[in-house]
């Protein structure tokens, strides 16, 4: 009865400190580098298995490469090291359409913005590539990913499939109506009309939606008939960590 006690109070102490462990992940900074790449013939291999009519969206909590907090980016860029990685696509046929590298302070999952990704050719405004990433932490690193991969038509066709448009930052131009034609139509404050962008349709879409858990300086892969993840997530060094910041 002893022996047991003190199994299951090391266990509880096991637990305890990994628990605490994982407190300790929410708000250290981490390297991330990503690469998504396209496969050749991929969407035309395997066209039969797109969905008619994926759910194509953004979410409401967003970063991208240029948004900041006061002085600050929220994703510091940094040196690129998986460069041979994509060098090896490459040389293999494949064609990279996103390749970066940043530092960023992860927090739980519920706190974590999504991350805008797009790459690519483009058309009217829209990437070959778009979608988001979420990378959190709890007792492990987690990413989510919401990717889709759009195949465009020599003609937009409104029997296509509806892209959603990349959402933006609110733009601190004040704006003013403007009555045209018996209809309000926002301005800017200079006067100049604000265009509606046009909807843009694709073809035929290919979405990559996933969760996996993953482990700090490991190279983990992810993978799609059309197309592919590879992303590493660092530790970094606290000399580093003052250095990005500063």
């Amino acid at each position: 009865m002893t022996r047991f006690l003190k199994i299951c109070s090391a266990l509880l102490l096991t637990l305890a400190a990994a628990g605490a462990q994982a407190v300790n992940y929410a708000g250290t900074t981490f390297e991330i580098e990503m690469i998504v790449f396209e496969r050749p013939q991929g969407m035309a291999q395997a066209r039969e298995t797109w969905p008619a009519a994926p759910r194509l969206q953004y979410p409401n909590r967003w970063v991208d490469f240029d948004t900041a907090e006061g002085e600050q980016l929220v994703l510091s860029p940094v040196a690129t090291r998986l460069d041979n990685k994509a060098a090896a696509l490459t040389r293999g046929g494949d064609r990279v359409l996103f390749h970066k590298a940043w530092q960023q302070v992860l927090q739980q999952k519920r706190r974590s913005p999504a991350i805008l990704i797009s790459g690519g050719d483009s058309i009217d405004g829209h990437r070959r590539l778009e979608g988001s990433v979420t990378v959190s932490v709890s007792r492990y690193l987690h990413l989510s990913t919401d990717l889709w991969l759009s195949e465009f038509g020599p003609s937009q066709s409104e029997n296509g499939i509806l892209l959603p448009r990349r959402p933006q930052a609110r733009s601190e131009e004040p704006m003013e109506l403007t009555v045209t034609s018996g209809e309000f139509t926002p301005t800017t404050a200079g006067g100049f009309f604000a265009e509606t962008p046009a909807p843009v349709y694709a073809q035929r879409v290919a979405q990559l939606q996933q969760e996996r858990r993953m482990r700090s300086g490991e190279l983990h892969y992810l993978d799609h008939p059309a197309f592919g993840i590879l992303i590493e997530i660092r530790t970094v060094a606290p000399e580093e960590e003052q250095d990005a910041g500063e």
